[in-house]
């Protein structure tokens, strides 16, 4: 019951912020692009400063050592994932790049902005630090595979090594760097980068209704196969990870960070980059919406029952 109050009291406090999001664009408070220099923000300082903040801290030879296996898990998580994905996609839509943008909700729910937001505020910054590693192989598909599949037209699916030189991935393998050779970093300096760090979940949550707010409600809301998605991607792929976790005997850390990653949901990226490349961003924000307003229940409700 605990741990139900706590994720159910953090999932309340996000969706104000996001419901603040979505009146600043309704009501036309912040001009229209703003999702854009939002999205930025979070890309190029906030994110990569509370990944470095993070990992700055807590990665030592120590604890890598000891964390090492998050990252077999977290590969065969992302595996099994995009698998699963691929062939439900196939029920859920004929349509070429729909069925892209399917198989990768189903493959990667909202586990960095979401989850990092999620798993800072009920666990804190040592379980974040676990999480973070957990990810590592989500942000390889994310930034390869994953982003590359959904920009429409003849250069979707293609993957550039560029993908993966960004500001989140750069601050990662900086923090672990100083982290590791236990780096002497002044004071202001570690203080400035931890209260960036700070601003990432009001920030992303802001960013995910200001989106939303750019759209008809009723017309977001009358995708039925969505809903159905939604349940899969918040309930039964996570319960059934957890089942076979639990079967396995797998540590229960591990397990944790299993169901933050995968009971998340559907991300934003299905929005970002398909209007980016002038595709339709509808489903992509009917997933979003739909997605985030059930899972202010089921993630206190999954994280009762499996943790």
């Amino acid at each position: 019951m605990q741990v139900f109050s706590a994720t159910l009291n953090q999932m309340l406090v996000l969706f104000i912020f996001m419901a603040i999001g979505f009146l600043l664009n309704k009501k036309e408070l912040l001009p229209r692009d703003s999702s854009a220099a939002l999205s930025k923000l979070e890309t190029y300082l906030f994110v990569p400063c509370l990944v470095f903040s993070v990992f700055y801290k807590y990665c030592t030879v120590e604890n890598f050592k000891q964390k090492s296996v998050y990252i077999l898990y977290g590969t065969a998580i992302m595996a099994v994932s995009l698998v699963i994905g691929i062939f439900l996609a196939r029920l859920f839509a004929k349509d070429g790049y729909l069925r892209k943008i399917y198989t990768y909700s189903f493959a990667v729910a909202n586990f960095s902005f979401m989850g990092n937001a999620v798993v800072l505020g009920v666990f804190g910054e040592e379980i974040l630090f676990d999480y973070m590693i957990f990810t590592l192989p989500l942000n390889l598909y994310v930034y390869s595979i994953g982003t590359a599949s959904l920009i429409p037209g003849e250069n979707g699916g293609k993957i550039s090594l560029k993908a993966f030189v960004n500001p989140i991935f750069i601050s990662l393998i900086l923090g672990a760097v100083c982290g590791l050779c236990a780096i002497p970093l002044p004071k202001f300096i570690t203080s400035a980068i931890s209260s960036a760090g700070g601003c990432m979940s009001p920030i992303a949550m802001l960013l995910t209704g200001f989106v939303i707010g750019g759209y008809s409600l009723k017309k977001l809301a009358s995708d039925k196969k969505v809903y159905l998605a939604s349940v899969i991607r918040l309930i039964i792929l996570p319960t059934v990870f957890m089942l076979v976790l639990s079967a396995l005997k797998t540590d229960s850390a591990i397990i944790r960070a299993a169901l933050c990653a995968t009971a998340m949901p559907l991300g934003l990226n299905t929005v970002v980059f398909p209007a980016a490349y002038g595709g339709d961003t509808t489903p992509g924000a009917s997933m979003a919406l739909i997605s985030h307003l059930i899972s202010i229940i089921t993630i206190p409700v999954m994280f009762a029952i499996f943790l």
